[in-house]
């Protein structure tokens, strides 16, 4: 289909410039739940790239899938994998994480948490999630923090946020953040740390949590 209509529009040459075409592979996420690849319910249309020599799929929404799932998606065709709010779940998990070594470490040296903040901000502010999350005034918030959708994303540039992320750095800037609290509330790193991979800083930290999801993706692209 799309070749003919690159064809009636008379740029039927620029087709042959095309090296992907974005699919649903069956993958998918809500608030709450991740819908986990089925290679054998793909298999129908990864058989269509048989017709389709030059071209691989691009997987829409392969977020929170798991490193098996990401290897078999390439293998089956899919070679470009598509990945977002699963990028900034991973770096908001671990703000959270510091924000509560912050509170534990350093207790009434800031006004409010960041999570406190930035809560005030969304209620404030809610044109980018109202529409996307439903239920009880605790379901709500329950989403507003923590749903796989991470509508927390959009809110990053907006200044009181900012402020309370640089308060919540500066708390813990040349802080060596003891082992065990990094087992309580930033669990994916301790094993890096413990094996002196990944250092004990706030900055290290957060981007180690970036990172791990990033390997995921890494290795399954060398399958």
């Amino acid at each position: 289909m799309h070749r003919a209509a690159f064809e009636a529009a008379g740029v039927g040459k620029a087709f042959g410039r095309v090296v992907g075409a974005v699919v649903q592979s069956g993958v998918e996420f809500g608030n709450h739940n991740v819908i986990a690849y089925d290679s054998r319910k793909a298999a129908d249309l990864s058989a269509t790239l048989a017709d389709l020599p030059g071209l691989v799929f691009e997987a829409h929404s392969t977020d929170y899938q798991t490193r098996d799932a990401l290897r078999l998606l390439v293998l089956d065709g899919f070679a470009i994998l598509k990945v977002g709010p699963g990028l900034t779940f991973a770096l908001r998990e671990a703000f959270y994480g510091l924000d509560r070594i912050a509170a534990f470490l350093f207790p009434e040296k800031r006004s409010a948490t960041l999570l406190e903040t930035i809560e005030t901000v969304l209620l404030a502010e809610p044109k980018n999630w109202e529409k996307y999350y439903h239920g009880t005034a605790d379901e709500q918030r329950l989403q507003r923090h923590f749903s796989y959708s991470d509508r927390v994303r959009y809110y990053w540039p907006n200044p009181t946020i900012n402020v309370a992320l640089e308060e919540l750095f500066g708390l813990l800037d040349g802080v060596e953040i003891p082992e065990t609290l990094i087992s309580q509330y930033l669990q994916g790193s301790y094993e890096a740390v413990r094996s002196g991979t990944v250092s004990r800083s706030a900055e290290a930290l957060a981007l180690h949590a970036v990172d791990r999801v990033l390997e995921d993706y890494f290795e399954a692209c060398r399958a």
